[in-house]
C-alpha cells in the first residue's frame, strides 16, 4: 500500500488564482515563484548538462500543464537537449508510441493486453508522474455548491436525469434552490485517459446505474456534446448555462468553472482538492509494473475521482544517447520536477511510488 504522504499546499482559492493567472495550453516560460533552478547534476547522479538530442512525446492532455512547466525548467539545466510534448489525448499518444513515431507517450490509462503486440519497439515501461482530481464541473449561476452521489452523476452523464431540479439531485442537495434549467452533458470527443478514469469510477461506484462501461471512448447518448481535450470540454461548459462535464483540475480552475462535491466510498461529499487527491493516493495499491488505481479510494477525506497519469517508454532504445536522455528527462520529473506539481494543480507522488519509479530508470537501455 502507498504510504500516506501529504504535501503542504495552499488553499484551493489560492490555487485558483495562481493557475488562472499563470497556466494555459502553451509552455510556461515564467520563473518559478517558490523554487530555484535545479543543479546541473541531480541527486540521481545524472549530469543534465551532458545530455544531448531530442525526445518527442505526445498524449494525455490531463497532465499537459504540468509537463510544459517541468519541460521549461528542465531546459534550464539540460541546455543541449530538447524535449517536446504535444497534448493529443491518451489514445493518440499510445498509438504514436506503438508506431515509434515518438520516444515517449503521456497516458492516463493503461495499454490493453491485446494491444501490447502492436508496440513495434517491444516491452514498455510505465513511469507514474503526478496525479490530480478529475472535476465534475458545471455552469449553473446562483448555485455555488452542489453535491452529487455516484448514482446521480451516472444518471446525469447518461442523459437520464435531464434537469437540474430532478428529484435525484434534490435528494443529494436538500437545502439547495435548484432551477429547472436543462442539463447539457459535455464529454471528450477524442480518445482520452480522462474519459477512461471517469467512466472507470462510475463502473466501480455506480454499478447498478452506469450502463456505458469504461474506456478511452464510450458510446455517449446522442443528446450530449463532445469536445476535444480537457481544455475543449472546459470551454464548452463555460459557454453553456446548465452544462456539466468532467475536466482536469488545472483546466477547470483556469476556466473558472464551478466544481461539484462528489460522494466518496465513505459516504462523504468531497471537493476536488490536492489534499483530497493525496488522501486517495495513500490508499492505492502499486502493481509490479507501477500502475495503480486511486479511483473510489477508501477514506473519509479521499476525493473519489482522482486520476493517475504515466509516461510510457520502450525498455530498449535505439541507442545509448536516447536512453540517457529519457532517463534524464523522466528522472528530472521524478525528483526536482515534483516540486512544481502543486503550483499547477497536481498532487506529487507519494514517496514509495516515486522511489520505485526512480529505481526503474536503469531499465531503460540502448
Amino acid at each position: 500500500m502507498l504510504k500516506t504522504w501529504k504535501r503542504p499546499i495552499a488553499l484551493l482559492a489560492a490555487l485558483l488564482m495562481f493557475v488562472a493567472a499563470s497556466c494555459g495550453d502553451d509552455d510556461d516560460s515564467g520563473e518559478s515563484s517558490d523554487t530555484t533552478a535545479a543543479p546541473a547534476e541531480s541527486s540521481l547522479g545524472i549530469d543534465f548538462a551532458a545530455l544531448t538530442g531530442t525526445a518527442n512525446g505526445t498524449g494525455a492532455s490531463f497532465p499537459d500543464v504540468y509537463y510544459q512547466k517541468v519541460k521549461s525548467e528542465f531546459a534550464e539545466v539540460a541546455t543541449d537537449a530538447t524535449i517536446n510534448y504535444t497534448k493529443s489525448g491518451s489514445s493518440a499518444g499510445k498509438t504514436d508510441l506503438a508506431n515509434q513515431v515518438v520516444q515517449f507517450a503521456g497516458t492516463d490509462s493503461t495499454v490493453k493486453d491485446e494491444d501490447l503486440p502492436t508496440f513495434k519497439g517491444g516491452e514498455i515501461l510505465y513511469f507514474p508522474t503526478v496525479a490530480a482530481p478529475i472535476t465534475v464541473s458545471y455552469n449553473l449561476p446562483g448555485v455555488d455548491e452542489i453535491n452529487l452521489s455516484a448514482d446521480t452523476l451516472a444518471g446525469i452523464m447518461q442523459a437520464e436525469i435531464t434537469s437540474w431540479d430532478d428529484d435525484a439531485i434534490k435528494a443529494d442537495n436538500p437545502d439547495a434552490d435548484l432551477p429547472s434549467t436543462a442539463i447539457a452533458v459535455v464529454h471528450r470527443s477524442d480518445g482520452s485517459g480522462t474519459t477512461n478514469n471517469f467512466t472507470k469510477f462510475l463502473v466501480a461506484a455506480a454499478p447498478d446505474v452506469w450502463k456505458l462501461k469504461s474506456g478511452d471512448t464510450v458510446n455517449w447518448p446522442t443528446s450530449t456534446q463532445g469536445a476535444e481535450k480537457n481544455s475543449g470540454v472546459a470551454a464548452v461548459i463555460a459557454d453553456t448555462e446548465g452544462a456539466v462535464g468532467y475536466v482536469d483540475l488545472a483546466d477547470a480552475v483556469s476556466s473558472d468553472l464551478q466544481l461539484a462535491s462528489i460522494q466518496n466510498a465513505a459516504g462523504e461529499f468531497v471537493q476536488p482538492t490536492l489534499d483530497a487527491a493525496s488522501a486517495a493516493l495513500a490508499g492505492a495499491t502499486i502493481e509490479p509494473d507501477l500502475t495503480y488505481n486511486p479511483l473510489n479510494a477508501e477514506g473519509a477525506e479521499s476525493y473519489p475521482i482522482t486520476a493517475p497519469t504515466w509516461i510510457i517508454v520502450y525498455k530498449t532504445q535505439p541507442d545509448a544517447a536516447t536512453a540517457e536522455l529519457l532517463q534524464g528527462w523522466i528522472g528530472y520529473i521524478l525528483t526536482d520536477g515534483q516540486d512544481f506539481a502543486g503550483g499547477v494543480g497536481f498532487a506529487a507522488l507519494p514517496d514509495e511510488l516515486r522511489d520505485q519509479a526512480i529505481e526503474q530508470l536503469d531499465l531503460i537501455g540502448g
